[in-house]
C-alpha cells in the first residue's frame, strides 16, 4: 500500500503519474473503488475523488504489433499508441494520433496497421 499526494487542482493524469512513480511501474490506470476507470484528462475535483480515498493501480502489459517495416507498441484500453519505422510504411501515426483512444487491438498487414 503506498501513499501518494498530488494537487487537488491537477488532472488523473497527474495523480497516475506520481503512482506510477511511487508504485515504480509505468502502463498503469488507476481504478476507484467501484471498479471504475478513471480518464487521465479528468480533474481531480470532477472525478468524485474524496481526500483519503483508496484507489488501485492496474497495470497493463504492453502489446507489440509489426509490419516488415515499422512496429506499434500500445496497451489495451489506453490512449495512445506509439509507432516506429518507415513512415510510409505504418511507423508514423502523428496524424492520427488524436484518433487512437481506447485501442483494444492493432493488426498489421505486410505494409501498414
Amino acid at each position: 500500500r503506498e501513499t501518494v499526494a498530488v494537487s487537488q487542482s491537477g488532472t488523473v493524469a497527474d495523480l497516475k503519474i506520481a503512482a506510477q512513480e511511487s508504485l515504480g511501474r509505468r502502463f498503469l490506470r488507476l481504478a476507484a473503488p467501484d471498479g471504475r476507470i478513471f480518464d487521465p484528462v479528468e480533474s481531480l475535483r470532477l472525478s468524485g475523488l474524496q481526500d483519503g480515498e483508496s484507489l488501485t493501480a492496474v497495470a497493463q502489459q504492453p502489446k507489440l504489433a509489426a509490419t516488415r517495416h515499422a512496429f506499434a507498441l500500445w496497451c489495451i484500453g489506453a490512449d495512445r499508441v506509439v509507432t516506429w519505422g518507415t513512415p510510409e510504411r505504418g511507423g508514423d501515426s502523428s496524424r492520427v494520433q488524436d484518433q487512437l483512444k481506447n485501442v483494444q487491438q492493432i493488426c498489421s498487414t505486410a505494409f501498414a496497421f
